[in-house]
């Protein structure tokens, strides 16, 4: 029997993909296929987070019903937060008529328990590690606690575990990821693993960095609330721990972030931001916003705007508001129109264009480390290289050119020397 998994949704979400499909595919000794044109089976791992997300799966369910229809597939299995929203599920009945059996984020989630039992590629150089799940904070925006319940984190000693199994299968990078990364560990009571005088994920980070072939570690999802001195003094100080930390804010104005329900304030976030500068000078921070937000007048938008010009982002996402019926916020007065939405978007894109412009020439001439991604180019010999201010398919591109063969997952120095738009050009030194 071939099996095709699709993983729709963030890194966290491939991660459980990774150890459902692990359990398939040992339960029914079914063989894995990547392209699902070839599948016997297909299942999906979906996303609802926001409407597009809820889009992209219900087309790619629409797309495996066609293929099945055609006889080319057998069964099709949807997993996942699209099927854990009863109202969504009503909506999209007919859909789920033609697929096979539709199981909610409650019906597999004990597959999840076992932390070390997922499908590893032997060929990856990159992987993530998921260290908790859930989420406590119940932002107004939000409906990650009603689709994946309370924040719950990893035992520590299976985590370990697990990046050990990661780094003797090829894995040289480790994201770490969860919903909310740097509250790991609060939750769990007298356990002798951790250092009493530092946060817990400290503890655990620190152990990870011990693993021998692990040699970079990447922080995601930190909430800057979460943000203390013992976690700036791990990105400092340890070596494998990247000088990077994604740290989403969604806004700047007092008033809104009120309204979301965040633990932050626009002074706050401010004081952080110049610690971890001035104490890791050349650190690397990637930050989110949401524009649109019920509420959001002229001048909230223009606070934002001012904000992140004052603020010079390393790497800034921006998202429009997308109003959720689990949440909070769906029921706010002031709900901002979409053509609004999407203007205020543009126009954050376009400040951060010109802060990125400003950050890309101050990178002409330097020296960087960089993990060889791969060739992109066999014409020109042109590869893609990520140094350690580039998450995997997340941020921008940086590209060399070497007659040699570079080994995907191998480290080499980059100089840069040129740019456009986003991405940067260098020579292997």
């Amino acid at each position: 029997m071939k099996v095709s998994f699709i993983s729709l949704g963030c890194d966290k979400n491939t991660v459980d993909s990774e150890k459902i499909f692990k359990k398939f595919l040992d339960k029914f000794d079914a063989v894995a296929v990547s392209d699902v044109n070839e599948a016997d089976i297909a299942i999906i791992n979906t996303c609802s987070f926001i409407l597009d997300a809820k889009n992209e799966s219900i087309e790619y369910i629409k797309y495996l019903i066609d293929l099945k229809k055609r006889g080319r597939l057998k069964e099709i299995l949807v997993l996942g937060c699209l099927v854990s929203e009863n109202e969504l599920t009503h909506k999209y009945d007919y859909l789920f008529k033609d697929v096979t059996k539709a199981l909610s984020f409650e019906k597999y989630k004990n597959d999840l328990d076992d932390i070390n039992d997922r499908v590893v590629d032997i060929l990856s150089f990159s992987s993530s590690i998921k260290i908790c799940d859930g989420c406590d904070k119940f932002c107004s925006y939000c409906i990650i606690p009603y689709l994946k319940g309370k924040f719950k984190s990893g035992a520590p000693n299976a985590i370990v575990d697990e990046a050990k199994k990661l780094s003797k299968n090829g894995v040289k990078e480790l994201s770490i990821v969860g919903q909310d990364t740097l509250h790991y560990g609060v939750d769990i009571k007298d356990d002798k693993f951790f250092n009493k005088n530092e946060k817990p994920i400290v503890t655990l980070l620190n152990e990870i960095s011990k693993i021998k072939g692990i040699e970079w570690i990447r922080l995601l999802y930190c909430y800057p609330e979460e943000i203390d001195d013992s976690v700036i003094k791990l990105i400092k100080e340890n070596k494998k721990v990247l000088k990077y930390i994604d740290m989403p804010i969604q806004h700047s104005n007092d008033k809104i972030l009120r309204l979301m329900n965040r633990k932050t304030t626009r002074d706050s976030i401010i004081n952080i931001v110049k610690k971890l500068r001035f104490q890791i000078p050349d650190i690397c921070i990637r930050t989110t916003l949401i524009v649109g937000f019920p509420g959001e007048t002229d001048d909230d938008f223009n606070d934002l705007k001012n904000f992140v010009m004052e603020m010079k982002f390393d790497k800034l996402g921006v998202f429009t508001y997308s109003r959720e019926k689990l949440s909070k916020s769906y029921n706010m007065k002031n709900q901002i129109d979409d053509t609004t939405k999407e203007k205020r978007k543009q126009i954050i894109l376009e400040i951060q264009k010109d802060v990125v412009k400003e950050k890309n020439e101050q990178k002409i001439g330097k020296v960087f480390n960089a993990i060889v991604e791969g060739k992109v180019d066999n014409k020109n010999n042109i590869y893609l290289v990520r140094p350690y201010f580039n998450a995997r398919d997340i941020d921008d591109n940086v590209f060399v050119k070497s007659e040699k063969i570079l080994i995907s997952g191998s480290f080499l120095n980059v100089k840069i020397n040129n740019y456009k738009d986003y991405d940067l050009y260098g020579d292997i030194i």
